[in-house]
């Protein structure tokens, strides 16, 4: 696992689903399953930012990420609460 490095969002430190998943030892994927069954629980600007269009595109445009993220439509970033809620439902 690299070390985790968090992203500033809105004033909040906030990783990626891709960030998050390897900090609990799973996949992507499984992240964004648990938030598909438990979306009612997560708050846009809480738990999570959702990034699309200019604001995705000003996002990458301002960052080195790799090439799992150049063809992301819509990307979210986990605040600490959000993690935790996902900690929770995962039960990691």
């Amino acid at each position: 696992m690299n070390q985790l490095q968090p992203i500033s969002q809105e004033g909040q430190r906030v990783l990626t689903t891709i960030q998050l998943a390897e900090s609990f030892g799973t996949d992507a994927k499984i992240i964004n399953r648990n938030f598909q069954r438990n979306a009612s629980r997560y708050e846009q600007g809480k738990h999570y930012f959702a990034l699309s269009g200019e604001d995705l595109r000003e996002f990458k445009g301002s960052r080195q990420f790799d090439d799992s993220l150049k063809f992301t439509s819509i990307l979210y970033l986990w605040t600490e609460k959000g993690a935790w809620l996902h900690a929770k439902s995962l039960n990691t």
